[in-house]
């Protein structure tokens, strides 16, 4: 037994060490050059079906920076809505929205 635990102490320490040698840092470093990395761009040309122009306003960029923050309209949590219809039309008998199951 105290042979067996030996003989594997010994063979982990060998793989451990071997392990620790194989690590050259130096070599890594000069391996990764960042300035050798070529970027790759693909054109993708993607066809939706139908002209896109006429659901967007004139003058649309899509690359142009909102300038006016003011005028961008945010929803709030405490804005009030109103529907047009009721909506007790659409929902089943007793429906509670608050109550647990």
């Amino acid at each position: 037994m105290c042979n067996k635990n030996l003989k594997l102490s010994v063979v982990i320490g060998f793989l451990m060490v071997n392990s620790v040698f194989a690590l050259d840092s130096k070599k890594e470093k000069e391996e990764l050059d960042l300035n050798s990395i070529e970027e790759v761009e693909e054109e993708l040309d993607f066809d939706p079906g139908f002209d896109t122009a006429k659901y967007l306003p004139e003058g649309f960029d899509a690359y142009a920076f909102a300038t006016d923050v003011q005028s961008i309209n945010y929803m709030d949590a405490n804005d009030v809505f109103e529907l047009d219809f009721d909506t007790k039309e659409y929902l089943p008998e007793g429906f509670d929205p608050y109550k647990r199951k």
